[in-house]
């Protein structure tokens, strides 16, 4: 089997270069040692070892497909959310206020750097679970922390962002899904949502989409903007209920064909229901506390691309022999055996520099992730976040209420 990464180059920037240990050292992570954070991440390699990268071809080459109303996925995407709610990849990172265990951040990019560097299809199914579970424990009411994070914590039921609408394309202030009150508290939601990752598949019992949508009323542009929980089924005396919420179809994603992306339809039937997640017109606010997840997980993303590439090219210079080395005067004698490629000095050449743009990307995600976990734990949390700001452009939410 190849490799993918490298733990030794892995842990080297964690403990040499980003003095992971001292950042264990706070309050807040003390759970944590240095064993018990490569205990996990060991589990995370072995996780990637045995499931993960034996199913990249398969998934590149099946990929994710919309067929009879439904969307069909690799078999993997079960395995990979059951075992994310087992070892806790989904809930790990949370405080132990909202369930979690409060894993440093930086051990939590570097666990879905190795998944992701093993198969760059999966990751996102836990990763978009794990925002919206947090989103809900740190925004919503006592009734949809009790009725969703359980299920979502552990994997049964994922989690999704629902912003981007068919007519708006990027633009939210432009978002036409509408919410009309209902006498009990809830909201009859109506709309469409485009190119939502994670959307809908066989193996997940419930999809809980974070839905950005107008209240009857509310103001123009982003400032009208608010966020509900919209369930593909919806919780009722015990039992789960269709809640209005179709697939019509699915996008492929350029270079993660096994990641679905879907196409969604809310309330056409006029049945779909959903739950307003904070304070009205405030929903852009609160979803950028998933946005700001995502924008480091977008840069790991392609540093572990980078990670598989060039251990994918370092084994294939180590075993494919081409041409004869040069001797000391320069030329080559055609008389000589065939040398490996990695010999040739340009191959040489391409493969270190392939070599510093993974290991210097890989810094830069690891060094952003540790000034997030000392912007939301350390002694000066406005200068660390000023740094996070330098290296991946994140937006202030709410900080009294992070953690």
């Amino acid at each position: 089997m190849a490799d993918y990464m490298n733990m030794d180059t892995l842990r080297f920037q964690l403990y040499e270069v980003m003095g992971l240990k001292n950042l264990l050292e706070l309050d807040y992570f003390s759970d944590w040692d240095q064993e018990s954070v490569d205990i996990f991440l060991d589990s995370m390699k072995d996780f990637s070892d045995k499931d993960l990268y034996p199913a990249f071809r398969e998934m590149d080459e099946d990929p994710a497909r919309y067929e009879d109303g439904k969307i069909i996925v690799h078999p993997v995407v079960e395995k990979l959310m059951r075992k994310s709610g087992e070892m806790g990849l989904i809930s790990a990172p949370f405080s132990h206020e909202k369930g979690g265990m409060q894993l440093p951040n930086i051990v939590m990019q570097s666990a879905l750097f190795i998944m992701e560097a093993a198969n760059n299809n999966c990751p996102g199914y836990p990763g978009l679970t794990a925002g919206a579970a947090n989103l809900i424990a740190t925004f919503g009411s006592d009734h949809l922390k009790t009725t969703y994070l359980e299920k979502m914590m552990n994997g049964d039921w994922a989690g999704t962002m629902c912003l981007t609408e068919p007519q708006a394309g990027s633009s939210l202030s432009d978002v036409a899904s509408s919410a009309v009150p209902n006498e009990d508290g809830s909201y009859k939601i109506t709309g469409q949502k485009i190119f939502i990752s994670g959307g809908d598949h066989e193996y997940c019992d419930n999809f809980v989409h974070l839905f950005l949508a107008r209240i009857e009323g509310a103001p123009a542009g982003t400032k009208g903007i608010s966020l509900f929980v919209v369930p593909k089924n919806r919780p009722e005396n015990g039992e789960l209920k269709f809640n209005d919420v179709i697939t019509a179809g699915d996008f492929q994603k350029m270079g993660q064909r096994g990641y679905c992306t879907t196409h969604l339809s809310f309330g056409e039937s006029s049945d779909c229901v959903g739950w307003l997640l904070g304070e009205p017109h405030r929903g852009l606010k609160y979803m950028f506390q998933m946005m700001n997840e995502a924008r480091i997980a977008v840069g790991r993303s392609g540093v572990s691309v980078a990670s598989g590439a060039y251990h994918a090219s370092l084994q294939y210079a180590r075993e494919r022999p081409q041409g004869r080395r040069l001797s000391d005067t320069g030329k080559k004698n055609s008389d000589e055996d065939q040398t490996l490629i990695i010999n040739h000095p340009d191959v040489r050449r391409m493969l270190l520099l392939q070599k510093a743009i993974y290991e210097g990307g890989l810094s830069l995600i690891l060094q952003s992730s540790k000034y997030d976990d000392l912007s939301r734990t350390g002694d000066d949390k406005e200068r660390n976040h000023m740094l996070l700001e330098l290296l991946t452009p994140v937006t202030k939410t709410f900080p009294a209420e992070a953690g």
